[in-house]
């Protein structure tokens, strides 16, 4: 069986990078490379970090996966004709973002074989946009993550896996936040060996999701009634 060449893509100052090598090298994945894109995250994406996670999800350094051997490149955008042309003659099968800071071009889109796979916190297409499990919270709807192909629209794309959360009564805001990136991590991890135990599958045809609900950033006043709703244990899916 022919081995996949999988790459990722993020950046140096991914809170999310390390978590995500280290499930796929759990789950005896072969990363062939990681693909690093130049911008990096400001304060106020460390702050929203913070908020969410309250130091449960503390960095994991990338030195710790040096026995590995896994090569880092450096590229000044992931829709750059220098990363594609990287991927291409790299023979790359299936790119993974793992934080992109960017709305990524068709080109990159379609320069691995199989596309570039991507873990959404929201239920694709109920819940496309921005802070998905807040407004899952405040509509008082299901919480949880979706595998997906990427495509030229934002949140649409070929399905492989999606499942839903339930959280504790005693669960607070960064609880929930929080078991939703570990989870998410998981999950694409589950996605990508899903693709590997199926060569012979067509993913880029399985059920695509389009058009569902688009949400923007949730404003401060619906924010507050999220946290006073979750802290308080009042959200339908804390049992």
């Amino acid at each position: 069986m022919k081995r996949l060449k999988i790459a990722l893509l993020s950046t140096i100052t991914s809170e999310i990078l390390g978590y995500v090598i280290e499930r796929l090298l759990g789950h005896e994945i072969p990363i062939h490379s990681v693909i690093m894109d130049s911008k990096i995250s400001d304060d106020k994406d460390a702050s929203i970090w913070r908020e969410r996670t309250q130091g449960q999800l503390p960095l994991i350094p990338l030195w710790q996966f040096e026995g590995f051997r896994i090569p880092f490149y450096f590229f000044s955008n992931h829709s750059s004709k220098a990363t594609t042309k990287f991927v291409q003659d790299s023979n790359i099968d299936l790119l993974v973002n793992v934080g992109t800071p960017r709305i990524l071009k068709e080109n990159i889109l379609n320069a691995p074989k199989i596309g570039v796979l991507n873990c959404h916190p929201g239920l694709l297409p109920g819940f496309r946009g921005c802070t998905c499990v807040e407004w899952a919270i405040y509509l008082d709807e299901k919480i949880g993550n979706t595998v997906h192909l990427m495509s030229k629209n934002i949140d649409e794309g070929p399905v492989l896996i999606q499942e839903s959360l339930l959280f504790e009564k005693s669960d607070q805001y960064h609880d929930v936040r929080t078991k939703v990136y570990r989870h998410s991590f998981e999950l694409m991890a589950r996605g990508v060996k899903k693709i590997i135990d199926n060569p012979l599958h067509d993913f880029k045809h399985a059920e695509y999701v389009k058009n569902g609900r688009y949400f923007k950033v949730i404003d401060d006043d619906r924010m507050n009634e999220v946290l006073n709703k979750i802290n308080s244990g009042s959200y339908k899916y804390q049992k």
